[in-house]
């Protein structure tokens, strides 16, 4: 008798492999999306304070006004910059700043700090240059900034 097709047997067995293969894949792949997605957040977060601190320098009135004598213990904060300005100067697109943790990137703003020393811990959001930390924070009062034209 000549056989034809898979006997039930068969056909499960294949199943179960499968769905094996699938619980040991599924969750390793759905990891390596969200790593990926977290990775992306890092990425805008740090070009929004690069950009952050290209604005600084082209508008140094944004800089922490620092006293006469400065010790290593000096820590002095300077004005905000609404992330909404970064757009308005063209310095900053407003579609890198899509993700989750940018989600509403105009209800945030970066703040200049200058440290005579560097800070011991880590500050999340932030990105030192030299003596200046520039760190990116959620910030209500950023939310209804809107471009001005200079007349």
């Amino acid at each position: 008798m000549k056989k034809e097709g898979f006997t039930l047997v068969e056909m499960l067995a294949v199943v179960v492999i499968l769905g094996l293969v699938a619980l040991v894949t599924i969750p390793a792949v759905s990891k390596s999306i969200r790593d990926a997605r977290a990775d992306k957040e890092n990425v805008n977060i740090d070009t929004i304070l690069n950009t952050g601190y290209d604005f600084v320098q082209q508008n140094l009135d944004y800089m922490p006004e620092l006293p006469e004598e400065l010790t290593s213990s000096t820590v002095v904060t300077g004005r905000k910059i609404c992330t909404q300005q970064l757009i308005c100067a063209g310095l900053l697109k407003e579609e890198i700043a899509t993700g989750d943790a940018v989600k509403d990137f105009k209800s945030h703003s970066i703040t200049v700090t200058y440290y005579g020393t560097a800070p011991s811990e880590e500050i999340p959001n932030s990105k030192f240059f030299g003596k200046y930390l520039l760190k990116y924070e959620e910030d209500s009062s950023c939310a209804t900034y809107t471009c001005t034209n200079p007349t």
